[in-house]
């Protein structure tokens, strides 16, 4: 191990020279950082454990190339090159499993035992992992924990905090937005997607939002037979497939159909077909909290084109890319 790890700091401090990102995951057992990684690498999830406790990819996030380097918590507690890659890195991910209390001072336990050898300038994103599951510590819970609270009052440090299912990918894209972001200095993948469409529907397939952003550039169809498909796709890879998760993109000719579900809803943002998936799929999740919100203060709130415009431009990504023209009830 310690050859592979001597390796690793040569190999990253040559590509520190091209001005390549580097990020490390950190966590404990069981957190989901394998999981992470493959959403990283794939898009999707893979079964099974990494066959070495530490692990050395790049990775490309949209246009953005990074290394990514997985290391498991002995590596990251003892080994002396593992200590000489973390004073080099650009930013650190602590994975964080959210299922109970125990597990979040567990994990808070363990990032103090490296969060001084982490220097002030390196970015640090903690991922509240399992979000998912229906014994997860709410979110507010855990930014009210202690530990968490003397992390933040560091003034000298850029920290954030996302609640994210690795497994799904929830919110997974706009975290990992925000440290690449910080790390690279500039807002990744901002110019790379051009929205077509947004539909959101409700279980079952029913359509709750459609948004067309350019009528000239793509071509209407029933919102009611695109849900009604996407639901009855979604259902094969549930039970033939035997999959947790629903689809996550589908090219159809000059586009992409970036499939996300929150909560009960799924969204479907139409998107060019070599937009960056990783960007589409943070924005694709951006635009249906916004919608949850709003359905959320007001169930029985009618949706007229005025109130979608409204809730798209909410997120400034998707607000650049609205018609401009005046807004016309449907």
């Amino acid at each position: 191990m310690s050859n592979y790890l001597s390796f690793i700091r040569d190999k990253m401090m040559t590509e520190k020279d091209r001005k390549i990102p580097q990020i490390v995951i950190l966590g404990l057992e069981g957190s989901g950082k394998s999981t992470v990684l493959n959403r990283l690498l794939f898009g999707t999830i893979a079964e099974g454990q990494p066959e070495q406790s530490t692990c050395f990819v790049n990775v490309k996030y949209g246009t953005t190339i990074l290394s990514v380097i997985e290391a498991g918590e002995e590596t990251a507690r003892e080994s002396p090159y593992f200590q000489d890659i973390l004073g080099e890195i650009d930013g650190v991910v602590f994975v964080i499993d959210s299922q109970s209390n125990r597990h979040i001072e567990a994990s808070f336990e363990y990032v103090f035992t490296l969060f001084d050898k982490i220097p002030q300038k390196t970015s640090i994103l903690f991922l509240a992992n399992k979000i998912d599951k229906p014994d997860a510590v709410p979110f507010p819970d855990l930014l009210q924990d202690p530990a968490f609270q003397i992390i933040m009052d560091d003034i000298n440090r850029s920290v954030s905090i996302y609640p994210i299912s690795a497994k799904t990918g929830e919110t997974f894209y706009t975290a990992f937005d925000w440290i690449i972001s910080r790390m690279t200095g500039r807002t990744p993948l901002r110019e790379d997607v051009t929205p077509k469409r947004v539909i959101i529907l409700q279980e079952g397939g029913v359509p709750a939002f459609d948004y067309t952003f350019d009528a000239s550039s793509i071509e209407e169809h029933d919102s009611t037979l695109l849900g009604g498909l996407i639901s009855a796709l979604n259902i094969m890879a549930t039970t033939i497939f035997e999959s947790e998760s629903v689809m996550d993109v589908v090219k159809l000719g000059a586009m992409k159909m970036i499939i996300r579900k929150v909560s009960g809803w799924s969204i479907v943002l139409f998107v060019g077909r070599d937009d960056s998936e990783s960007k589409a799929q943070s924005l694709a999740e951006e635009i249906l909290q916004a919608f949850i919100e709003e359905r959320n203060r007001d169930p029985t709130k009618e949706m007229p084109k005025q109130v979608k415009y409204e809730i798209l431009s909410k997120i400034p990504e998707i607000a650049i890319a609205l018609d401009q023209e005046p807004i016309k009830d449907d």
